[in-house]
């Protein structure tokens, strides 16, 4: 795939809620303070996208900077998301919320939104920001990209975290709701 040798990775359907624009202008702060961070996008295109962020990161300037993989088969996620610097959702919405477990299974430390299910799922094993702030996302990032200290934190809570979930657990928990 190419990747860079330290990123920042998201992996979901690209479609505006999951707030990939501001993930985007949060990377442009990162870059005009001095932290030449890489983005890379993973996922197919979703709904009312229509070629947006492409102009969004041309206006930017940030076209050597973001990475579009688009979808990627489900047995090259792990080690991707194994690879990644940072992982991050500042999702605006989610019912669950798969793709932060699935990075912290992998032990890549996650950013994630305050809000929705992510708060819930992720608890005290991510870096839980506004995703309606630029600002707070590009914030949460420089801490986390400066922080190799705190990222082994995150690291070790995330595995911990995902722990607490399996498909198992989720067919039991079901069939008892049916009962």
């Amino acid at each position: 795939y190419g990747l860079p040798e330290q990123f920042v990775l998201f992996v979901g359907t690209i479609e505006p809620r999951k707030n990939i624009k501001r993930l985007i202008r949060a990377v442009a702060q990162l870059r005009r303070r001095g932290c030449d961070t890489q983005l890379v996008l993973v996922g197919p295109p979703g709904w009312l996208i229509n070629g947006s962020l492409d102009r969004e990161i041309e206006t930017l300037g940030l076209q050597d900077a973001v990475q579009n993989l688009g979808y990627v088969p489900q047995e090259d996620l792990p080690g991707i998301y194994s690879l990644a610097t940072v992982f991050a959702f500042p999702s605006l919405y989610e019912g669950f919320g798969l793709p932060p477990l699935e990075a912290m299974a992998c032990g890549t430390p996650v950013l994630t939104s305050q809000e929705s299910a992510m708060a819930e799922i992720c608890g005290e094993a991510a870096w839980l920001v506004d995703p309606r702030q630029e600002e707070a996302i590009a914030d949460g990032l420089a801490c986390l990209l400066a922080d190799a200290d705190l990222r082994d934190q995150l690291r070790q809570r995330g595995l911990a975290q995902a722990q607490k979930y399996s498909w198992e657990q989720t067919a039991r928990e079901t069939a008892v709701v049916y009962q």
